[in-house]
């Protein structure tokens, strides 16, 4: 074996052995700036979805002490004066606690599905809008003959994926603000339209008084009463929306001129 020179041994000895070379570990410093991070985006989370329970918890104990004075007022007139009142007089009291009673059980009712929805796991299908749609406007069947609503559809519509049932919600939500906000008759035209990204947009149009554009991204939020821009009522119901829309992969949207109607609309992913 021949005997290294002096330029090899000088490379030899600046070259640590393999076993001795350094080792890269984590930076410790790094890593706890990243669980810190980490830890105020979780925290930060936590906030709003407190911020927004709390607001839920605003708007359902608004929509019910309304309904319940009333309903309470009308039992109390029915106890203390039945005596005196004719039947049909009876009757009368009895229909509007009825409805009264009707408004609690359907704010209720939008507090189950916001916790469904909230809870559920994703399982999409196709979707037979068409079928959604008349199941929606048969539910509000009594509103669109006492206020003789004129509702235009497609002749077909776009497949999107979704769950039927939550899409319903979606419908009977955006059909009963057009109906009681938009124009006497409400004229309402339902469509929907591929966009290039390949999300399928569906809308309802009115021809209501519209609403101010400052207004409008407050319509989605919880506990939105906005009476002086005649959005009352929207409050609990559009926040359930667009909770449903976004679990299902969507985004919500209105636009709006005022004296010009107003357009809701919501995505879904479409079927490939």
């Amino acid at each position: 074996m021949f005997p290294q020179t002096l330029e090899q041994s000088r490379v030899s000895l600046n070259r640590p052995p393999f076993t001795q070379r350094r080792r890269v570990h984590p930076d410790p410093l790094l890593s706890s700036l990243q669980d810190q991070h980490a830890l105020q985006q979780h925290i930060h989370e936590l906030e709003a979805q407190n911020q927004e329970l709390r607001a839920y918890a605003h708007t359902v104990a608004h929509d019910l002490k309304g309904p319940l004075g009333t309903l309470s007022c009308l039992a109390t007139i029915l106890q203390e004066e039945h005596a005196q009142m004719s039947v049909e007089e009876q009757q009368t009291l009895l229909t509007d606690m009825t409805r009264v009673a009707r408004k609690m059980g359907n704010t209720v009712d939008e507090l189950l599905l916001l916790a469904e929805v909230c809870e559920a796991e994703i399982e999409t299908e196709p979707l037979d809008m068409a079928a959604i749609v008349a199941e929606a406007q048969a539910r509000l069947a009594h509103m669109v003959q006492d206020s003789q609503a004129e509702i235009v559809v497609p002749a077909a519509w776009p497949v999107a994926k979704g769950r039927a049932a939550w899409v319903e919600e979606v419908w009977v939500n955006y059909l009963s603000n057009a109906i009681k906000y938009g124009g006497w008759p409400p004229h309402v035209e339902l469509n929907a339209a591929t966009q290039l990204d390949g999300a399928v947009c569906f809308w309802v149009r009115d021809n209501g008084p519209g609403i101010a554009l400052e207004d409008q991204a407050r319509l989605f939020k919880p506990f939105t009463r906005l009476d002086q821009a005649r959005a009352k009522g929207h409050g609990l119901g559009l926040s359930v929306v667009r909770h449903i829309v976004e679990k299902l992969g969507g985004q919500v949207g209105v636009s709006s001129v005022p004296g010009h109607g107003s357009m809701f609309s919501f995505t879904l992913p479409a079927l490939a």
